[in-house]
């Protein structure tokens, strides 16, 4: 063993630059596994966290076969469910105000801002979803006047102190400051799961007897998981569906909370979502990573059986036994695994001290995934075993008489297995680099594509509603005052910032229809460019009538419901049609058809959201601080949040963004664990094929010729994986773009620039490595070898 050990130092002293590179690429690749799993492990427990999972159901009234609106209800629909049976332990509605409170808390010159969103709820959420209570009443929402903060907030506002029994300031819509006491502070939920981390107030009597109002979600507690169906057939059959909805179709379905992440929705501003098939593609790339870096492993071993092999058959020759030669060797391939685990996790805890792994969406801290560490050590053990397997068993196998006069560095059986494992490798790279390059390419379309409004040159503000209300035309009025600034608008929701906006029951004719409607400020489709493509924009009239709503609908709208201006429409309010929109877009390209509707209406709802619109050329940064000091004219402690379309995107696309940079990042990982690869091959077949290359010389062989012969060896098998991956990856790329509405084109020049960039790195990598060999004096060549 300690010759073996011995051994083995002399052949990391003699190539150290291409161990080292295979120990590398063995940590690197451990770590990514590590990290995409963590990912994983946080997209399999959404919403397992709370210890009545298993329990909790969603409420949900399905109109119809594809009802994207199923889970939002009016308040007293859910109410008649949640009192229907006894296997109802315990129920609550969620109401989550569209838009952030601006809070005040402190006096005088200690007083501060905030903007916290509000969850409005039965006292029962907290038995529901079991809140875990670090101090207070667990049922103060019982009082009216209580609210229940996350612990994070209450350190933001209180520091140290406790919170319990302090006072929140906030404003409502007419201006009207009311107090709120803190009764209680809850553990915030981790980011895997439906709830937030809001300030969560009583439910008033908001809707109590109203059927048709729909904005609430509904959770249920059941005494066990398998009442649910009994739950669903009991209420399906007593309730009177046609009376109330005049729709004899519609039922009730209890979806378990920990389905609900994985149940496609267009409703993503209220309930988290993701795609399983996301998940799967992950796990194909953690297990493609590992592969990838066992395959290099497996390759290095291999290479360095003609160096060992004359000093094994040494041992052989001196009485050591096959069965110990090969548990020797397979034991030190197992080590060095295991030591490459170790620097892997090494990696990752310096990764996230640094905060380099801010794209993952999972907890990074390694002591919350002591399980997955464990799996890992086993994978590394694993990946030794089967590492050095092979060449243990064939370094072993030769008549040691036979090997200590032979040379083996250049069998035909070695050199095919090594050139399918480097293939597989390359494979690998090339369908990633395409994959990465697609998603790209989609982001950008998505971003680039003709909104119908003039977003890069809009800033945007969103104010309190004391500020929307009593001081908007001081606010714009200030604006105005500086060069920089154009014009200012306003708007109930941000526009083009989310998927779901206020929905609404509409008729025009005798169609009936929903879409979605944004209430906005008479000058906003002027300030937002939007160019009205028939009939008449706003006026100052539209936003003065108290009785008719004025409506403008966008092109996709008019062609789904065939609309005329001009023409009335009633439903939940009452107006006419002033004109149409072109193709304007205020939803992701996640969603198509109906979804993709909208009606831009002047009334008199709050409309906290301003668009300022800057001057042609005008500087932004300039124009930030001006935004500033018209702020804190009004209020000082305002916390101003000024953004501008692409953080909008950035937030709107997180998920396809996230997926892209995952790609991207474990494409280019596996793209240098294939050169890592391919150096260590070449390197090897360098150094047996040494006096081949000086005879070569000899007999007048040019540099070129002799490094051209090397990169056709390699560039052969780039080319025919690249005639393998490229359907594949046509397959893949069209599969994935059928989740857009408007995709980007599938580009012919995307698959040879793939080829060509493994091409190129894989020509470097090899040129690089035989210069020297091919420069060398023959003679010595000739005489070293």
């Amino acid at each position: 063993m300690k010759t073996l050990l011995r051994n083995f130092l002399s052949v990391f002293r003699r190539f150290q630059m291409a161990t080292l590179l295979n120990v590398a690429g063995l940590t690197v690749a451990f770590a990514a596994f590590l990290i995409i799993m963590m990912q994983i492990e946080y997209e399999r427990n959404f919403d397992r966290c709370h210890p009545t999972a298993d329990r909790v159901v969603r409420l949900d009234r399905v109109r119809g076969a594809d009802d994207k609106f199923a889970p939002i209800l009016s308040r007293a629909f859910a109410d008649a469910v949640f009192q229907s049976s006894p296997h109802i332990e315990k129920s609550t509605l969620i109401l989550t105000t569209w838009y952030p409170f601006y809070l005040k808390v402190g006096e005088g010159e200690k007083r501060r801002g905030f903007q916290e969103t509000f969850g409005l709820c039965y006292p029962e959420i907290v038995d529901v979803f079991d809140f875990t209570i670090l101090e207070g009443d667990k049922y103060c929402l019982r009082n009216p006047d209580m609210a229940m903060i996350p612990e994070s907030l209450a350190k933001r506002m209180f520091d140290d102190a406790s919170a319990i029994g302090q006072h929140i300031i906030t404003t409502h819509n007419l201006g009207e400051s009311t107090s709120m006491t803190v009764g209680a502070v809850y553990k915030d939920f981790p980011k895997n799961t439906q709830l937030e981390n809001y300030i969560y107030l009583p439910l008033d009597d908001f809707g109590k007897e109203d059927w048709h109002t729909q904005c609430f979600i509904g959770y249920m507690l059941l005494d066990k998981p398998e009442s649910r169906q009994a739950v669903e057939e009991n209420f399906n059959r007593i309730f009177n569906f046609k009376e109330h909805y005049n729709n004899e179709d519609m039922h009730i379905s209890l979806v378990p909370l920990t389905d609900i992440y994985y149940r496609p929705t267009s409703l993503s501003d209220y309930i988290k979502s993701g795609d399983p098939s996301t998940v799967h593609l992950l796990f194909l790339i953690a297990l493609l990573v590992i592969l990838v870096a066992g395959i290099n492993f497996t390759n290095f071993s291999t290479s360095l059986a003609p160096i060992r092999m004359r000093s094994i058959n040494t041992q052989k020759v001196l009485g050591s036994s096959v069965s110990e030669l090969r548990l020797a060797l397979v034991s030190e391939a197992v080590c060095i695994s295991i030591l490459a685990c170790l620097l892997a996790f090494l990696l990752v805890y310096v990764l996230n001290e640094l905060q380099w792994l801010s794209f993952v969406e999972a907890d990074t801290l390694l002591r919350n995934h002591i399980g997955l560490m464990g799996i890992l050590l086993v994978v590394s053990a694993g990946i030794g075993l089967v590492a050095g397997l092979y060449p243990a068993w064939y370094m072993t196998s030769f008549s040691p008489a036979l090997v200590l006069k032979g040379n083996f560095g250049l069998s035909k059986s070695g050199r095919r297995m090594r050139t399918v494992l480097i293939g597989f490798q390359y494979i690998i790279s090339i369908g990633l680099i395409i994959g990465a390059m697609f998603i790209q390419l989609q982001n950008r379309h998505m971003r680039e594509f003709n909104l119908g409004f003039d977003k890069d040159q809009i800033a945007i503000v969103e104010l309190n509603p004391e500020m929307a209300m009593l001081h908007k035309d001081a606010y714009s009025a200030k604006l105005k005052e500086y060069p920089e600034i154009e014009d200012v608008a306003f708007s109930s929701l941000l526009v083009g910032g989310k998927d779901s906006y206020m929905m609404q029951s509409m008729k025009y004719g005798d169609k009936e229809y929903y879409t979605y409607m944004l209430s906005v400020s008479w000058n906003f489709l002027r300030v937002m460019g939007i160019e009205v493509t028939e009939g008449r924009g706003f006026t100052e009239a539209d936003a003065k009538r108290d009785t008719v709503t004025t409506f403008i609908y966008n092109r996709s709208a008019r062609e789904r419901i065939q609309m005329e201006a001009g023409h009335e429409i009633s439903g939940s309010m009452k107006g006419y049609i002033a004109g149409f929109t072109g193709d304007v877009r205020v939803v992701s390209f996640r969603l198509g058809g109906e979804e993709a509707d909208v009606a831009f209406i002047v009334n008199h709802d709050p409309k906290p959201v301003s668009y300022i619109r800057l001057r042609a050329g005008a500087n932004a940064e300039e124009a930030v601080n001006h935004i500033h000091e018209a702020l804190a004219s009004i209020d000082p402690a305002y916390p101003a949040d000024i953004r501008f379309y692409d953080s909008v995107f950035d937030q709107l696309y997180h998920k396809e963004q996230y997926l892209k940079n995952i790609i991207s990042l474990f494409g280019l990982l596996a793209i240098i664990l294939s050169i890592v690869g391919v150096f260590g091959l070449v390197f090897f077949e360098t150094q047996y094929r040494r006096k081949e290359i000086g005879i070569r010389k000899v007999y007048g062989a040019s540099i070129g010729e002799i490094l051209v012969m090397f990169n056709l060896i390699y560039l052969r098998i780039v080319l025919i994986c690249f005639v393998i991956a490229a359907p594949v990856a046509w397959y893949g790329v069209n599969k994935w773009l059928e989740n857009f509405s408007s995709r980007t084109p599938v580009y012919w020049w995307t698959f040879p620039l793939a080829f060509l960039m493994i091409a190129l790195v894989t020509a470097a990598t090899v040129t690089f490595q035989n210069w020297q060999a091919a420069t060398e004096n023959p003679v010595e060549s000739i005489h070293i070898e």
